[in-house]
């Protein structure tokens, strides 16, 4: 009797001690997700300015005509280089709320925008639109409606152009096992490829995954994971779509989304804590090697000049930051 009872003591203390293992190990990565032990030295470029909008949560730089697209609170703008204040677009459905927006360009070389609409009952469609320029600057013209229960929680949109787009989506569909999948980094979310007919799964295992983009090739993809606090490169195959992990590199925030400029550096915004806990933000750069692996990063901005940061994007010699939380955006001169 006292054998088995010493037998039956050692495995409740063994239960004891790898569930505590588990606590520990789940708390210490909460910690680091909500960014609990980390700091800010604030640097910001030469020159920063406030540019009244309200909720510019997505911003994406369109090079041919030199024009930003700004994914707001209440529609989506645009500021047309040589332009100082942004001017709101129609075309769009009246209740309207961008949360995401991504652009390519189709086989002719037109631009062409997908936008993550987030709807009263917190589902997410995909709005895809033209966009077409003249002298009285940018136009939108609607293409078509995009919904799937794979993507009712979309994030973000990165486009490809001729009806194509990758789309990040938590795999759950209720609130409450979508917030464990994020909060205990369970790794079950995923990125889906639109092919302009279906939803194909492109990679898995991805936790809480909050941005997108690719490169101008279409050979890689960049996501970013906002709770693991890194930025994961893929290999693309054009015909499928689906992707292949290459090299990670860690973040110095919780990255919400991410975009590439005309050198081939990536730019990533996002809070440095929980924006309930702290205002401050965080832009680096990432630089890219031949082989599109993550090489280096570099912070360019850091402080609490907007509030919890979304988006960066570099357009020439100006360093556009967004934040779907403040009132302004940012414009810095770049040295």
């Amino acid at each position: 009797m006292k054998l088995a009872s010493d037998r039956f003591t050692r495995i409740v203390i063994m239960v004891w001690v790898v569930a505590g293992v588990i606590v520990l190990t789940m708390g210490f990565r909460a910690l680091m997700a909500i960014g609990f032990i980390s700091w800010v030295s604030p640097t910001a470029p030469a020159d920063c300015r406030p540019l009244p909008l309200p909720g510019a949560g997505d911003l994406a730089w369109e090079s041919k005509s030199r024009t930003l697209f700004i994914a707001a609170r209440d529609g989506l703008y645009a500021i047309p280089e040589g332009q100082e204040k942004p001017v709101r677009l129609a075309g769009t459905p009246k209740d309207f709320h961008p949360a995401a927006l991504g652009i390519g360009y189709d086989a002719g070389g037109e631009p062409a925008l997908a936008v993550v609409d987030r709807r009263a009952d917190g589902s997410a469609a995909m709005q895809l639109y033209s966009a077409d320029f003249d002298a009285s600057g940018p136009r939108l013209t609607y293409r078509s409606t995009v919904t799937s229960g794979l993507a009712r929680q979309a994030q973000a949109v990165a486009m490809m152009g001729n009806g194509r787009f990758y789309v990040t989506a938590n795999p759950d569909r209720n609130a409450l096992l979508a917030w464990a999948d994020r909060w205990f980094l369970l790794g079950r979310a995923h990125l889906l490829f639109f092919n302009g007919m279906v939803f194909m799964d492109a990679v898995g295992g991805l936790s809480d995954p909050s941005g997108a983009v690719a490169s101008p090739d279409g050979q890689y993809m960049y996501v970013l994971s906002r709770n693991e606090r890194r930025l994961v490169a893929f290999s693309r195959e054009p015909f499928s779509g689906r992707l292949t992990e290459l090299d990670s590199i860690s973040l110095p925030m919780r990255p919400e989304r991410v975009s590439l400029d005309a050198n081939n550096v990536l730019w990533v915004a996002g809070p440095v804590r929980l924006p309930s806990m702290s205002d401050d933000s965080k832009v680096v750069r990432v630089f890219l090697g031949a082989d599109g692996k993550p090489q280096s990063q570099e912070t360019v901005y850091a402080g609490d000049g907007i509030r919890a940061a979304t988006a960066a994007v570099r357009a020439g010699d100006r360093l556009y930051i967004g934040s779907a939380t403040d009132d302004k955006m940012l414009v810095c001169e770049m040295k």
